[in-house]
């Protein structure tokens, strides 16, 4: 029989809100005035919101740690400025890690007049100095049933996307050392006998091995695997 191992569930309709006439943000960790003693950052990852920002509307931010800032578009490009002077689109389809030093200023702007856009931001903490300068990575979906890395693995995380089909199944394979966070971004799936819906994210630790089926067609998981 297999052991069951140890993890935390973060349910979708448990995530913090911040509101205003620019930005609907849900924090799966505390962030602002969202403050829950269940809700705290899962080591490095201190930052997971799943953001809709108005049309022609910024977001203008300092970061709060020193890490890498991931910027995952869902529906829509994103434009991406820094206090560097890099400026750039991202499309959907790629994904934008840049490090920065804590409170760097950023800003995030819908180019759309009529539509919303959506998007993914992940803070990942990190003590190592790194150069500031954004990374683009593509994002590959086109194979199914198994999670595809997107960055390199100079990095000390690697983040992976998987699309699945109905009752189709991966396992992967990880470092003892090593935690995992996964975040369901449509469909629902059952990860090492847990069943999470659209939205919903996991903590796993002290596993060797993940194991993920979907539960329902066109389903998609990111898992973000971070380095104790």
């Amino acid at each position: 029989m297999k052991t069951i191992s140890q993890g935390k569930i973060f349910l979708s309709d448990q995530r913090g809100v911040v509101e205003n006439k620019n930005l609907r943000r849900y924090c799966s960790f505390n962030f602002e005035a969202f403050n829950n003693p269940a809700k705290e950052a899962v080591g490095s990852l201190y930052a997971l919101h799943d953001d809709l920002l108005a049309p022609n509307a910024s977001l203008g931010f300092y970061t709060q740690e020193k890490g890498y800032i991931i910027v995952l578009p869902i529906t829509g490009t994103v434009n991406y400025f820094d206090e560097k002077e890099n400026e750039t689109d991202i499309e959907v389809g790629e994904c934008l890690m840049v490090f920065a030093e804590k409170n760097s200023f950023i800003k995030l702007k819908n180019p759309y007049y009529d539509d919303l856009i959506s998007y993914l931001f992940i803070g990942i903490k990190d003590g190592e100095t790194q150069p500031f300068s954004p990374h683009f990575f593509n994002v590959d979906l086109s194979e199914v049933n198994q999670l595809k890395p997107v960055n390199h693995n100079t990095f000390p995380f690697q983040l992976n996307l998987g699309h699945f089909h109905a009752r189709g199944e991966c396992k992967y394979a990880l470092n003892q050392q090593s935690l995992s966070y996964l975040f369901v971004l449509s469909g629902a799936f059952e990860v090492e006998g847990r069943l999470l819906h659209e939205r919903d994210g996991i903590a796993l630790w002290d596993t060797a091995e993940i194991e993920i089926e979907a539960l329902s067609h066109n389903a998609v998981i990111l898992m973000i695997a971070l380095a104790i």
